[in-house]
């Protein structure tokens, strides 16, 4: 079973720069806020800024009681100084395993531009339970509001059926009501958002009873069948239409 968990999104931000950086932590903030409610010990204040070692980054605190930090802000205004078009700010929860963590980075371009948000869970994190992996993806579209958000182990780019469309692996969010009719292969459609009445799209889950391995054939042919029957409704963008 893998021990490497990836969450990537792609969104296009009319209104964010690339270098609204007190924004763009505060949005990284809200989703550390989703997963301290399930690992209490990755509380934002914890959170640290990737750097060239972790000795470095240590110094770097993401954020403080305020939101981001001074110090967060100070590392990114100087590092992209001379990049007007494109930024990234790259957190790690401070963890000194080098086996077990969570780090998220958010790559942001020109207003409208396509971009890329990814989170990675190691270790003990990538064995999380289904509803705590949903959580993380319900915030993620609150804040980003993105063509697609994908869940699945690092291994299962190479086995997904299109190249040009992303995987269903785990879970993939689609900003798309999409029932049990349309898609009878899912084991689960969770609705986004999960209260209220404005459903705006729906996690499409593939594996409910465990963790979703790479390692299983069972697995990859029902992520497989998902992404084939999503295609034949019209229901799975291609990259290049995002």
């Amino acid at each position: 079973m893998s021990n490497h968990l990836k969450i990537n999104a792609q969104f296009r931000a009319p209104t964010l720069s690339p270098h609204d950086f007190v924004e763009i932590l505060n949005r990284l903030g809200s989703i550390i806020d989703s997963i301290a409610q399930k690992h209490g010990e990755l509380q934002k204040n914890r959170w640290r800024m990737k750097r060239d070692s972790q000795t470095e980054a240590k110094l770097y605190s993401a954020f403080d009681e305020g939101g981001a930090s001074p110090a967060a802000l100070a590392v990114l205004k100087e590092e992209f100084r001379n990049s007007p078009n494109r930024t990234y700010v790259s957190i790690w929860d401070g963890s000194d395993a080098a086996a077990s963590g969570i780090s998220m980075v958010c790559h942001v371009g020109r207003p409208g531009a396509l971009n890329l948000f990814v989170v990675e869970m190691l270790g003990e994190y990538a064995l999380a339970e289904l509803t705590n992996v949903a959580s993380i993806v319900t915030r993620t579209v609150q804040k980003f509001n993105p063509a697609y958000v994908a869940v699945s182990p690092t291994g299962y780019f190479e086995k997904r059926v299109f190249d040009d469309k992303p995987g269903v692996g785990w879970m993939l969010y689609l900003p798309k009501i999409i029932s049990a009719q349309q898609v009878p292969e899912a084991r689960a459609l969770i609705p986004v958002p999960n209260h209220g009445t404005n459903q705006t799209g729906t996690i499409i889950v593939s594996v409910t009873d465990t963790v979703f391995s790479t390692d299983n054939p069972e697995h990859i042919e029902i992520a497989n069948r998902i992404e084939i029957r999503l295609v034949d409704q019209g229901l799975l963008p291609r990259y290049a239409d995002l």
